[in-house]
């Protein structure tokens, strides 16, 4: 089970790289750390996802706050 998610984080890792390597070279350089950055975070999520790790969803808060909300409007 370990294989798959290594082997993601190597070619996504090698991917970007060659990418931030060539924004690197040609004088963009705030681009090559934000794709740098986007890529390291989509990597570390993705490889949570293959592993099948619960992540917390994002609807959780706004369910807390407008579930109340609409109990209130529907109920009799």
């Amino acid at each position: 089970m370990i294989i798959v998610p290594a082997v993601y984080i190597f070619f996504l890792g090698v991917f970007t790289i060659f990418q931030s390597r060539r924004l690197w070279i040609g004088q963009d350089k705030r681009e090559a750390l934000i794709c740098a950055l986007s890529m390291t975070l989509s990597a570390i999520v993705g490889m949570l996802l293959i592993a099948e790790v619960e992540l917390p969803t994002f609807v959780l808060p706004y369910k807390i706050v407008f579930e109340p909300i609409g109990k209130l409007i529907l109920s009799p």
